[in-house]
């Protein structure tokens, strides 16, 4: 543990933005294996429903620090199009 009171609070302040980031990247993640859940049974709405919650999460993570802004992109693209397949495969 650092000594130096200044280092000391950069390292608390670390910390808190390090478990508040990762809620955040957990909470993501639980939604988006629910979305895919309810796609996988043929509850397109509740995996509609679903996609909503994750897309807004995501864009709260990525306007901070938690979230890359492409990596954002990405997670909220690969979900939409899993979801569309499955869509596509159910009414074929």
């Amino acid at each position: 543990m650092p000594g130096n009171p200044s280092v000391m609070k950069k390292h608390r302040q670390s910390e808190k933005r390090r478990l508040r980031n990762r809620a955040a990247k957990s909470t993501i993640r639980t939604f988006s294996k629910k979305a895919i859940a309810a796609a996988e049974q043929g509850d397109f709405a509740a995996a509609e429903k679903y996609q909503k919650v994750v897309q807004s999460l995501v864009d709260k993570a990525s306007k901070g620090s938690t979230m890359h802004k492409n990596a954002a992109a990405r997670r909220k693209h690969r979900l939409a199009s899993r979801i569309r397949k499955m869509r596509d495969a159910a009414s074929a």
